[in-house]
């Protein structure tokens, strides 16, 4: 990381503690994931294989990103393309920590229309993010620190409304707004075509406007206090004490911030879930990949509990969402 960034390697541990994460690069080998759509793609055909559910049997597709590959078409109907899914509604939700909730929030309303089964994909690059030539000496030291912190991935969840096979079933997922007055502490910025308008830098330097910022100091103040809330939100509609929950998902901004919200929201060590010291801040993936972690551990665990709570917070607009679930094991004449 230290040499990929131009970042010292002390600097990176004390300020991100990740220490791994993944790039697509658009050059890659043919079958290597180049992009969002790829990354979606990919994690969609795992995840119906991982079902065992049959394409014929996915009655709608949700992707939800905060990187499109384009702004038309839809990346979810490329996905939906390089599927084989035709013939059935698509949606694709532009979010960023809070989109995988969004996308599983939506897929619950379709299956209480009376929808049987769907397919919902967490996907995001930061690749168009970089300059085109690699160049970082371009890049301010603000946008270089994201760089530090974000990765790319997807995850995906077959979703069904029947809650008799085995899985994760769905107890409580509560998703709302909270951002009546408050700044953006995220924006990424879409130019047309004559590119990002040139500005006054604060050494009086006229440079092109970042394509992204962040206010770090705004979201290491206010996200910590806000998954608190959710999480006892979750607490009492579920009637389930936080200490004895045995899986508990936080939010991921980086390895440090990480330990620091798990430490403000009361969660022990062993009761968390967490990725993102390997995965990097990957967005709209990242709690899908939290959901795997936790779904291997309940499995493979044995007897080591089956109650599930998420916590996620969207920093851009802030939103703040969380999900409560229960591990049914597969038992005899189960089918999936």
């Amino acid at each position: 990381m230290a040499e990929r960034f131009g970042l010292h390697e002390k600097w990176l541990d004390r300020m991100t503690g990740n220490r791994s994460r993944y790039f697509c690069e658009p050059d890659s080998a043919d079958g290597v994931p180049k992009n969002t759509g790829d990354l979606a793609t990919l994690a969609g055909e795992r995840a119906l294989a991982a079902a065992g559910a049959e394409l014929s049997s996915i009655d709608f597709l949700i992707l939800t990103t905060g990187s499109p590959d384009h702004l038309m078409p839809a990346t979810v109907n490329l996905v939906a393309d390089r599927l084989g899914l035709n013939d059935l509604p698509t949606f694709q939700l532009t979010s960023g920590c809070a989109g995988a909730l969004q996308g599983l929030y939506t897929a619950r309303a379709m299956l209480a229309s009376g929808l049987k089964r769907g397919l919902v994909i967490g996907a995001d690059s930061v690749v168009k993010l970089w300059p085109a030539n690699r160049d970082l000496k371009r890049i301010s030291p603000a946008e270089l620190a994201n760089f530090a912190l974000f990765g790319d991935g997807a995850g995906a969840a077959v979703v069904d409304a029947d809650t008799e096979g085995p899985g994760l079933v769905v107890d409580q997922l509560v998703l709302r707004t909270v951002g009546k007055g408050r700044k953006p502490a995220q924006v990424v910025r879409w130019y047309g075509a004559d590119g990002a308008p040139m500005i006054t830098a604060p050494n009086g330097k006229e440079i092109r406007e970042p394509m992204g910022e962040e206010d770090y100091k705004a979201i290491e103040e206010n996200v910590p206090g806000l998954a608190a809330g959710v999480l006892q939100e979750l607490a009492a509609l579920t009637g389930w004490p936080v200490g004895e929950v045995e899986h508990i998902l936080t939010p991921q901004l980086n390895g440090v911030m990480a330990d620091k919200i798990r430490d403000f929201m009361g969660v022990r060590p062993e009761q968390a879930v967490s990725c993102v010291a390997d995965t990097g801040n990957n967005g709209n993936a990242l709690p899908f990949i939290q959901l795997y972690r936790a779904l291997r551990r309940i499995e493979e665990g044995g007897g080591s509990g089956d109650r599930v709570l998420v916590t996620t917070i969207e920093s851009s607009k802030w939103t703040v969402s969380g999900l409560a679930l229960r591990h049914r094991r597969q038992e005899a004449g189960d089918v999936r």
